[in-house]
């Protein structure tokens, strides 16, 4: 009998012994993880009890996101004021489908779990204030992100504007894109109707979800050509002045190379093949660079590594030196190939030239400020690094002038200031090309760059460049 209860003890204790260690893991080491887990419904409870905090606009603070009290389970919900018009900036929040954009990438700073308390916010929660969130004042400007908008309108495509002297985004516009309201199924909704609109936005294959300012790849054609300018004009390889001779096609290695439209320009100089964008000149000036001296300032501008930014970034891509053989050499060298860019690489690389050879970070959030307005963290300029040297950059400025005055880009002409801007007609595998415009204005003072691309748009300046033109128009219009 003794021996029973002694086994039946033994059982006891290992069972005791299995609950408290279980018990013990899950308070150490597991409940962060039950705690992150999107399925826990009390973490959802907890976080939307929280009035998350506003997300604002540069120009008056104007709230592009925000918390309502629905008086629901989840009690603060997103309301976004302005609908479509900020989708690929801030995202999303939503007890349903998750978070996206600015929503999720400053989660902690807009529900006030990041380390920037101030003795005020941390004396209401004290106190038994309700919980606030920050908000986080951005750099998009209302004004110009409408008119970019508007610009763009039908067009499937994207458009960044960007201060070059800063790297401040002022403008960030995808289409097609989506209603972020849709992703908050608040009460007071038609629960059937916004299902079948978030359904539709899943299914179509234009997916207005996917942000092509910054996660779209699209060969940048002749766009890219400032790229290959730059470092030929900077590694002496040519001036402005050196002859070229366009026969309309260019045979390298027993592969023939067409201009685009198989046009001839005949003799012309380095300058007058950058106005007339000579895709025959370009492979020229590619071959003399060579591969190893191309893809090194591809790769100073940003390619082949994605962009360091406040939302995830899709990195631009050209091929490596090793790989690319003479062939490959002259295609990359206007644009072509293997060359993949996205907007907001191609708004940098012109910002890059705007801000004398100096590329500067992008970023998209200006401050962090509690509820009662204080800014906890305020973002600074950063230089990423020297590109070019500030001549070759002037040189490049110059020659984009004349692309706009005389050239390819005349669409981008603004009366009374200089457009610095070069055209892209980038051959896609079927359809029309895509159409690119990268930009600045005032040539000599810029304060503002732009990137259009247009899918299957023709020709760049025909399509994408009046685009730019609006968009600096009102830039320059608005802006201190």
């Amino acid at each position: 009998m003794n021996r029973q209860i002694k086994v039946l003890l033994s059982v006891f204790l290992i069972i005791m012994l299995a609950i408290i260690v279980n018990l013990s893991w899950v308070q150490i080491f597991g409940a962060s993880k039950i705690q992150g887990n999107g399925f826990n419904k009390r973490r959802l409870v907890q976080e939307y009890a929280i009035q998350r905090g506003d997300i604002l606009t540069a120009d008056g603070n104007q709230p592009i996101a925000r918390s309502v009290d629905t008086g629901a389970e989840y009690r603060y919900q997103r309301e976004y004021p302005m609908g479509a018009l900020f989708a690929d900036v801030t995202g999303y929040d939503s007890w349903k489908y998750g978070r996206t954009g600015l929503e999720e990438s400053y989660n902690d700073a807009l529900l006030g779990r990041d380390s920037t308390l101030t003795l005020r916010s941390l004396g209401n929660r004290l106190l038994g204030a309700s919980k606030k969130g920050n908000s986080i004042v951005t750099t998009i400007d209302s004004r110009i992100q409408r008119i970019a908008t508007e610009a763009l309108g039908k067009d499937v495509g994207a458009v960044v504007a960007m201060d070059p002297k800063t790297g401040a985004v002022l403008a960030m516009v995808t289409n097609p894109t989506y209603d972020p309201n849709v992703a908050v199924p608040s009460p007071g909704k038609d629960a059937a109707a916004n299902q079948a609109q978030w359904d539709a936005y899943n299914a179509d294959p234009h997916r207005p979800l996917f942000d092509r300012a910054i996660n779209g790849l699209y060969p940048p054609g002749s766009s890219f050509k400032v790229v290959t300018g730059a470092a030929a004009l900077d590694q002496g390889v040519v001036t402005v002045g050196s002859p070229f001779d366009c026969t309309g096609k260019l045979v390298v290695n027993g592969y023939t190379v067409y201009d685009f439209n198989r046009k001839t320009h005949g003799n012309l100089t380095f300058e007058q093949a950058m106005v007339v964008s000579c895709n025959i000149t370009f492979a020229q000036v590619g071959l003399r660079l060579g591969a190893p001296a191309l893809v090194n300032y591809a790769q100073l501008f940003g390619f082949n590594k994605a962009l360091p930014f406040d939302l995830p970034t899709t990195a631009s891509h050209i091929q490596s030196a090793a790989k690319m053989d003479p062939v490959a050499l002259a295609s990359a060298s206007f644009g072509q190939g293997e060359d993949l860019a996205t907007p907001l690489q191609m708004a940098s690389v012109v910002s890059t030239i705007a801000n004398g050879g100096v590329m500067m970070q992008p970023y998209l959030v200006d401050a962090v400020q509690d509820y009662n307005g204080k800014i906890l963290e305020q973002n600074q300029s950063k230089k990423m690094r020297r590109v070019l040297d500030q001549q070759t950059a002037s040189t490049l400025t110059d020659i984009m002038v004349k692309v706009v005055t005389s050239g390819t880009g005349t669409a981008a002409q603004i009366d009374g200031v200089d457009v610095a801007g070069k055209t892209g007609t980038a051959e896609v595998g079927n359809g029309e090309p895509d159409a690119w415009f990268i930009c600045f204005a005032p040539a000599q003072d810029p304060k503002v760059a732009v990137a259009v691309v247009v899918e299957n748009g023709g020709e760049g300046g025909v399509t994408a460049a009046p685009i730019a033109r609006n968009v600096l128009k009102t830039a320059l219009r608005v802006l201190p």
